[in-house]
């Protein structure tokens, strides 16, 4: 059931309207039920999966809050949840570079190719599990109820691509549901109509000239395949924000409520800012599982330039097994190791009062986004020729039939769609800076938000070109 499909929407509306009319102490076994009638609707074999992983992290933080083998159990627990996440992920990647190191060598090899398919969601639940048992191995009182735990695990909105949610944000209000809020209702059914909004009208249209310019980018001149970037920039963030404003949205519905994701992140000054607006429980997750377990900031400055490069090349690695990931990862980590000796270099000398200047503002707003845009072209590019080619043509100047002398009717449809999309988004990234949206829904009177969430619809109705699934379920 994907989001945005009519079947999903008839099946989320019965569970909201299930969820309000049965009493409170039903309410966690219909929304179990209902999560893995959602999940088993993508495949049922890989629900028996995710039910096996939950029972045993459920039994495995009950042991270490009795006190047994703790450190052993949760070692052994880690290697075997990230073991099940590596052979689905990474086996035929793997295997596939082994052929190929042994066709270097001389040796007769295969391809390698060794067919397994993903299980949906199973980064995103692994981490979670990750989380939870770190959590109480620290001291966080283990779940008693298995029922509350695997609905924690499978809760529908959240499942399929995050965000990803802690034990501690979403347990508590399992144990004790709300009473029906009509405002925090109202607030659920807008972000999921603007989530709407984002991957139908905007994701889903940017993609045409994205995948045009990245299928062919020697036919292209420099600004049709800077657009086409341009547009990938905006369709992965429309695309990815779309999905959590709508995971947001039907918890909302439901009464619960789920972390925020996105902050504008294409307004940062600082790669370092864009990281703490962009996917921020990833994130935080790989700030307060990976990074401080390896040392964090302890042990001086260049321990902590390590810590975060190696942070972000296996953030890089777990969106996918590929090179380009990789590099991708490690070029954020690099970044982000550069901008902290920058920001060290810089309070040194007292330069506060001139970062804080207009014109360095807009400088670093420039540079921080041009850096994110060449990043998305290593994580979109499937080989490093393809994603050099896309760069030189960038930053290299190169003719074709979209020229930016091009007349504007003679540009083609999709860079033409590609141009206004892009511009009406940087006008909301400016109008979301100061929540003009949030507050102007939040003001106006019951029928006049009928209205909006009217327009919304036939909006999305009216404009909605929807070509694929959201970008993050391959993750």
């Amino acid at each position: 059931m994907l989001f945005t499909s009519a079947t999903f929407l008839l099946f989320h509306l019965a569970v909201v309207a299930l969820r309000w009319v049965l009493p409170r102490w039903l309410v966690s076994p219909l929304l179990l039920v209902s999560s893995y009638v959602f999940y088993l609707s993508w495949g049922p074999v890989y629900g028996l999966l995710m039910g096996g992983m939950t029972l045993v992290g459920w039994a495995v933080a009950l042991g270490m809050e009795r006190g047994w083998h703790r450190r052993m159990l949760l070692g052994g627990s880690v290697v075997a949840l990230l073991g099940v996440l590596a052979w689905f992920k990474y086996a035929g990647f793997l295997a596939a570079q082994g052929a190929a190191v042994l066709r270097l060598l001389g040796h007769e090899a295969g391809t390698g190719k060794v067919d397994i398919v993903l299980p949906l969601a199973i980064s995103f639940y692994t981490f979670e599990l990750i989380s939870y048992l770190v959590d109480v191995y620290r001291g966080t009182p283990a779940e008693r109820s298995l029922w509350r735990f695997a609905l924690y695990v499978a809760y529908y909105p959240h499942l399929i691509a995050g965000p990803i949610v802690r034990a501690g944000e979403l347990l508590p209000q399992l144990r004790t549901p709300s009473a029906f809020d009509g405002q925090r209702f109202s607030e659920g059914v807008f972000l999921c109509l603007i989530g709407f909004t984002k991957k139908l009208v905007f994701a889903d249209r940017l993609s045409f000239w994205a995948d045009e310019v990245f299928a062919r980018p020697g036919a292209h001149a420099s600004f049709g395949v800077w657009m086409g970037v341009i547009a990938y920039t905006g369709q992965i963030y429309c695309d990815f924000s779309g999905y959590t404003d709508i995971a947001r949205g039907a918890s909302k519905m439901l009464g619960l409520e789920l972390p925020e994701n996105f902050r504008l992140p294409y307004l940062s000054t600082s790669l370092t800012e864009f990281w703490r607006r962009w996917h921020m429980t990833l994130s935080r997750w790989l700030r307060d599982y990976l990074y401080i377990s390896l040392g964090g900031n302890r042990h001086g400055a260049w321990a902590q330039y390590r810590n975060l490069f190696l942070t972000m090349v296996l953030g890089g690695l777990w969106h996918g097994a590929n090179w380009t990931f990789l590099f991708w990862g490690a070029l954020h980590g690099a970044g982000l190791a550069v901008h902290k000796l920058w920001d060290g270099f810089a309070r040194a000398r007292s330069w506060g009062a001139l970062r804080e200047r207009l014109p360095y503002r807009m400088a670093a707003w420039a540079g921080t986004l041009v850096f994110v845009m060449v990043g998305w072209v290593y994580f979109r590019a499937p080989t490093f020729t393809l994603a050099h080619e896309v760069l030189g043509r960038m930053f290299l100047p190169a003719m074709g039939p979209d020229t930016l002398q091009t007349a504007w009717t003679a540009f083609p449809v999709g860079l033409r769609t590609a141009l206004m999309l892009t511009g009406a988004l940087a006008g909301a990234h400016v109008l979301g800076r100061f929540e003009v949206g949030t507050r102007l829904h939040g003001w106006l009177p019951a029928p006049a938000r009928g209205v909006v969430w009217l327009a919304l619809v036939l909006g999305c109705y009216l404009l909605a070109e929807p070509r694929e699934q959201f970008i993050y379920f391959q993750f």
